[in-house]
């Protein structure tokens, strides 16, 4: 089905697109505040996306608090990177969660260890992408990734996850990966956060080419140091500057940058599938978010 006619039948049903939104698990054993962020998103978005220690910051695994939400009759999408992982224990985590009943999956490659917390941490080097997904379809065929029996397969939803670029052939190539993910039995695609939509534009075709849905990861934007800072890091596509000038000409900074991801989520999400919102440490405000986005 082509996106736009995807997009047609998601506003006849009265949601426009599909918003999912992230919350990091605690950096700790209570999973307390965990739950309440999450309850108080009940009903207002389609999914939760639980992450496994983004951005290199060491948190609790998501499988804890994905079948936490489960328990609360939300919908858990459990995040997996394979930075912190080598293949035997990747196949051992999907087959728990399937166990467990959680089945929404997204790959990750994962953040350098040196952005985070523990910089010293080592990365284990056996998985990049293609094997992550090779350990994905097989599991889901009934057998290991070496082609030994499962006693039980599972039935996992594979997503995966792409980071963007401020290069553009960078960005080129993660568009026709999209073409391989498709035989590798890949439902859909969420590409990193970006206010640029000549980036978005780029995969397009290809989603409506190969029918894998494609999900747009917009960031919630705090203040003018903050945009900034963002388009100083390298490798990472820039803040354009309409948006910079509209937080800085605004009264109050943190009001203006949820209106303004609210304009760019309203024109951006009928062009794509979904849309997943960012909170990075602003969980408090995801239902100011929501207001303004009418959900």
């Amino acid at each position: 089905m082509e996106a736009a006619q995807r997009s047609d039948a998601g506003r006849k049903s009265g949601k426009p697109y599909y918003l999912a939104t992230e919350i990091d698990p605690p950096k700790g054993t209570n999973l307390a505040g965990f739950l309440e962020t999450a309850m108080n998103l009940r009903g207002r978005v389609d999914a939760i996306r639980v992450t496994d220690s983004e951005h290199a910051i060491m948190r609790m695994s998501p499988l804890a608090p994905c079948l936490a939400l489960k328990e609360k009759g939300l919908a858990p999408v459990m995040v997996l990177n394979g930075r912190d992982r080598n293949r035997i224990s990747f196949q051992g985590d999907l087959l728990a969660a399937s166990a467990l009943g959680i089945t929404d999956i997204v790959i990750r490659e994962g953040h350098d260890p040196a952005e985070g917390d523990q910089p010293v941490a080592r990365t284990s080097g056996d998985l990049d992408l293609a094997v992550m997904l090779k350990c994905a379809t097989s599991l889901n065929a009934g057998r290991d990734l070496a082609g030994e029996p499962l006693d039980g397969a599972t039935s996992l939803s594979i997503e995966v996850s792409l980071e963007l670029s401020d290069d553009a052939s960078r960005n080129r190539e993660q568009a026709e990966s999209l073409r391989r993910m498709k035989d590798l039995g890949v439902s859909s695609v969420s590409l990193g956060p970006t206010y640029d939509i000549n980036i978005i534009e780029q995969f397009l075709p290809i989603a409506e080419e190969t029918g894998i849905r494609l999900y747009l990861s917009v960031m919630l934007l705090k203040s003018v140091t903050m945009i900034r800072y963002l388009n100083n890091l390298k490798g990472v596509p820039s803040i354009p500057q309409e948006y910079l000038k509209k937080m800085m000409d605004a009264p109050v900074k943190q009001d203006a940058g949820l209106t303004i991801g609210a304009e760019f989520i309203r024109t951006v999400g009928p062009m794509a599938d979904g849309v997943v919102l960012l909170a990075i440490g602003w969980k408090d405000r995801l239902p100011d978010m929501l207001d303004l986005l009418g959900r």
